[in-house]
């Protein structure tokens, strides 16, 4: 088993797809990202990103990924064998990673290895679960208005984004926070952000991310703190996959913090089911 770097995204994209559809519902995140690099490899920041695989001859076994200056990507396999080699690969590189992010398994297994060869201590940043929803249930779509978040909210969108960000600890950086910022905006051009209405006041949000070939990702649902339990993040939620499903897509998808009891709920209320675990850690200097 050997792993190999590629210089050319659409080269990558091509050999992974196929793997990747073999666990297209444990593979949402790894999907997404590809999807954006193709259109735009600088999406994620200024430095190229690392694209590796690892195979056996010709037989796919793991698909990774780095969009600096965010964590290494592991790709769901069943061959946990692969992931020595890609850290047999990675260990050729002095430079530190700044942590893993992938299936439960596969990163546990990573941690073990990698921060033991680099002397490095893992700290957990979130552990997620990953839905898949085919059908909504009817009863959770309810009968508020539900619009595009045009550019008339968008310093409404911002500013929830931000809090929503910051809230769950999801960056700290502020050059990362900018460039998250600016890619909400170009997404409120792309008409990608949704708003739930109350009486005309905007109360919940949500927005159409990622694309899988057969799913669409749903990220970024926020209700601010005064407005919450009152079923507006269900009924948003419930009102987005519904669109995204009538649009052609089988599946949609989302991640939700093991930490907060109340959004796994909301979301099997909708009709969203467990996919798989997904453990985030930063590795720290020990």
């Amino acid at each position: 088993m050997q792993a190999e770097l590629y210089e050319n995204i659409n080269e990558y994209v091509d050999l992974a797809f196929p793997f990747l559809l073999k666990n297209e519902s444990e593979n949402i995140l790894v999907f997404s990202i590809l999807n954006a690099l193709k259109i735009n490899q600088n999406v994620f920041g200024d430095l190229k990103p690392s694209l590796i695989l690892v195979k056996k001859n010709d037989d796919i076994k793991l698909v990774s990924l780095r969009t600096p200056p965010y964590n290494q990507l592991i790709s769901f396999t069943e061959d946990l064998n692969s992931i020595d080699v890609l850290i047999e690969n990675l260990l050729k590189s002095e430079e530190d990673l700044p942590g893993i992010s992938g299936f439960k398994e596969g990163v546990a297994r990573f941690i073990k290895l990698y921060c033991k060869k680099k002397n490095l201590f893992p700290e957990l940043v979130r552990n997620e679960r990953a839905y898949r929803l085919i059908r909504v249930a009817e009863d959770t779509i309810g009968d508020k208005i539900f619009i595009i978040g045009n550019k008339s909210y968008q310093s409404l969108i911002l500013e929830w984004a931000k809090e929503m960000i910051l809230e769950a600890g999801l960056m700290t950086e502020a050059d990362q926070m900018d460039r998250t910022l600016n890619q909400i905006k170009t997404d409120i051009t792309d008409e990608k952000i949704f708003l739930l209405l109350d009486k005309n006041t905007p109360v919940s949000m949500a927005r159409k991310a990622g694309k899988t070939p057969s799913g669409n990702l749903i990220n970024l649902v926020y209700t601010p703190p005064h407005l919450r339990r009152r079923g507006y993040a269900t009924e948003c939620v419930a009102k987005l996959s519904k669109r995204l499903l009538d649009e052609g897509n089988k599946f949609c998808f989302l991640f939700t913090d093991l930490a907060n009891p109340t959004s796994n709920s909301i979301y099997q209320k909708i009709g969203y089911r467990l996919i798989i675990d997904m453990d985030n850690y930063k590795f720290l200097k020990e």
